[in-house]
């Protein structure tokens, strides 16, 4: 049992390596549109700054880090070049019901149950954070639960390439 339990743990918290980029734009299924079931397509937001939460439903470090993200999501809100997505991997669509009532999110949910995006940053832990700009480049990446300083250096990051034109990568 004590294995089994160490077993989990390692699979929801650390993730071992991260890609450098991602082929751009993507699209997934977003889960909380207005008129799901849509689409969601970065090629809608071209000069984007992205900030993807790799997830699944029942990790439970996840669904703790869910109010962190929406704290992100609203810092930006009205920065609209600023895309915060939460990026699950659970393949069955009406599984994301729940989660969406439960913690109201305020951006963004979609459906990488096919792991394209996932797999191509190269997820292996969950919760897996990444900035992303609108090249396709990864400019942050965090593994884990975020802790006190790690939403300032989230939006560090952020910031950093919102002062730069998108061409400019």
């Amino acid at each position: 049992m004590k294995t089994l339990i160490v077993a989990i743990v390692a699979t929801c918290c650390f993730s071992l390596a991260h890609a450098d980029s991602v082929t751009m734009p993507f699209s997934l299924p977003w889960m909380n549109a207005a008129n799901s079931p849509a689409t969601y397509s970065s090629a809608d937001h071209a000069d984007g700054v992205f900030v993807v939460e790799n997830y699944f439903l029942g990790c439970p470090y996840c669904n703790d880090n869910a109010s962190n993200v929406n704290d992100l999501a609203g810092k930006y809100l009205n920065q609209p070049r600023v895309q915060v997505l939460d990026v699950g991997v659970d393949t069955d669509d009406s599984d994301y019901a729940e989660w969406i009532s439960d913690h109201t999110p305020n951006h963004p949910v979609l459906n990488d149950g096919n792991m394209t995006l996932t797999g191509q940053l190269g997820t292996s832990g969950y919760p897996s954070t990444y900035v992303i700009d609108c090249k396709g480049n990864v400019v942050y990446s965090h593994s884990g639960e975020w802790d006190s300083g790690d939403e300032s250096k989230i939006a560090q990051a952020i910031d950093a390439q919102l002062a730069l034109p998108c061409s400019a990568h």
